[in-house]
């Protein structure tokens, strides 16, 4: 459980460092939303789409995520003129899907990268979603692994005018297409988006209140509804739910830190 516990712990971290300012256009959602209880349901894994878990490996010179048939392997540099969390930082990533394999050239990035931090492959086979960390947040690849073309999820938001796509925190493919749910934002303010890989669009969730951070995405195994746990305010935990027919977004109820950790065993963090 230490992926688990370190991911659940900087999740609440995070949103405790935020702000909450309530707009007025959301204030009948916001009103909803403090009249919701706490529930105490378990959580019904049967629901929720099945995500395959790489696992993870690091070595002094080589991270390493292996699937069924599918690896990444980010080769590392050392240097040590840099500050020290700057020392040691990824060179290379090796992506290999059967006989095909891609590398990406750190050179190419605005900016370091220093830990891969989990690893998500579309329904498809056809992609792969690469969370890195860097100095500050976090970004998101996605590599065709047929093609090796790949697409930074934070650049290509900020081509389309978002600004503060300082990280990715959370995100999942749908069970049914090529497309993928993600939160982007910064410390104080979290939103959601679904790209899709086919017709490189995104499309923007309407937002029920100004989440802090959003710690967890699932979809529903129909790819028809979509959960997520979003921080509201500061410190408290709500799970929202969001219909791709009807594009709206509603809440569920609250849910406490234990609760989350149930909900956090679906996703795709190793539990080693």
């Amino acid at each position: 459980m230490k992926y688990t516990n370190v991911l659940l712990s900087s999740v609440i971290v995070l949103g405790s460092m935020g702000t909450l300012s309530t707009a007025s256009s959301s204030f009948h959602t916001s009103d909803k939303i403090a009249h919701i209880a706490a529930g105490s349901t378990s959580v019904n894994a049967s629901t929720y789409q099945n995500i395959s878990k790489f696992e993870k490996t690091i070595s002094s010179n080589k991270i390493v995520w292996k699937g069924d048939n599918t690896s990444i392997t980010a080769n590392i540099l050392k240097l040590d003129a840099a500050a020290d969390f700057e020392q040691n930082i990824i060179d290379t990533i090796a992506v290999t899907h059967g006989k095909e394999k891609h590398t990406l050239q750190m050179g190419d990035f605005e900016v370091k990268l220093l830990d891969i931090t989990s690893i998500a492959q579309s329904p498809s086979n056809e992609w792969i979603a690469i969370q890195v960390e860097k100095s500050a947040g976090s970004n998101l690849i996605l590599v065709n692994l047929k093609t090796g073309k790949y697409t930074i999820i934070n650049e290509r938001l900020e081509k389309l005018g978002k600004q503060n796509v300082e990280t990715i925190s959370s995100y999942n493919w749908s069970p049914k297409e090529d497309i993928i749910a993600f939160s982007y934002g910064n410390t104080e303010k979290s939103t959601l988006a679904i790209y899709d890989t086919k017709k490189d669009s995104v499309v923007y969730l309407p937002r029920a209140t100004n989440y802090i951070s959003t710690g967890l995405i699932l979809w529903h195994k129909n790819g028809k509804n979509m959960d997520y746990i979003s921080e509201y305010p500061s410190d408290q935990w709500i799970l929202f739910r969001y219909d791709t027919g009807s594009k709206k977004v509603k809440p569920v109820k609250r849910i406490t830190k234990k609760e989350f950790q149930q909900w956090f065993k679906l996703d795709k963090y190793p539990t080693k």
